[in-house]
């Protein structure tokens, strides 16, 4: 009964959306980081969600903005998601491996701060031009905050916990993913895309104010 018991805990901890938030299967390990670091870690699983929730749900709702606005046929819209693309690769392999360790958290507040910008340009441009001047901050941005927000998450945890924390943090990621699109197409087809974008964007707010917090602070 007790293995059954058990068995059934570990799989609501790698499955419940309020478990993986909390960081559950490593917290009920013998070995696990001290309760200021999980207070951190669970902070930073929070932001890691919240910033793919709205930015996934922007992401998807691109291209309906550039087909309504702007009517980008299919090649123009491969043409811009290129652009996107090319921008973060360059980004990440010019500026983010470079960032120094200990440096990752601040990285991760400038470029998410850089976000409300973007994707306020973005959602109310009138011209191509202002467009893509949107698509360039939105793009050098989104090509800092993951790739160091796992690298800080990393951190955290034994070396045979590792792959549970990683494996935790993407279960997230995927969840943020399949949820973000459906609110943020809901809010655009009832709101309209500016609404929709000016909202989404302060509520970036949210999760760089989690990153000021002191437990936080003390990761850099």
């Amino acid at each position: 009964v007790s293995s059954v018991f058990t068995t059934f805990q570990n799989a609501i901890d790698l499955l419940s959306p309020v478990a993986l938030l909390q960081f559950s299967a490593i917290q009920r390990q013998a070995n696990s980081p001290s309760p200021e670091g999980m207070q951190t870690l669970k902070v930073l699983g929070l932001v890691y969600f919240l910033y793919l929730f709205l930015f996934s749900g922007l992401e998807y709702t691109l291209s309906f903005l550039t087909h309504q606005r702007f009517h980008f046929n299919s090649m123009q819209q491969g043409k811009m998601f290129f652009f996107v693309g090319i921008t973060m690769a360059l980004v990440q392999g010019g500026y983010a491996r470079r960032i120094q360790p200990g440096n990752e958290v601040k990285a991760v507040k400038r470029a998410i701060a850089l976000l409300i910008p973007a994707f306020l340009i973005i959602g109310w441009a009138n011209t191509v031009l202002i467009l893509y001047i949107g698509l360039l901050f939105y793009s050098f941005a989104a090509a800092i905050v993951i790739p160091c927000l796992s690298a800080v998450v990393s951190g955290y945890g034994a070396a045979n916990q590792k792959g549970t924390v990683m494996g935790i943090l993407r279960s997230l990621g995927a969840l943020a993913r399949a949820l973000g699109p459906v609110m943020a197409a809901t809010v655009y087809w009832l709101t309209g895309a500016e609404v929709c974008f000016t909202i989404t964007s302060f509520t970036f707010l949210i999760p760089l104010a989690l990153l000021t917090i002191p437990k936080v602070k003390k990761t850099e």
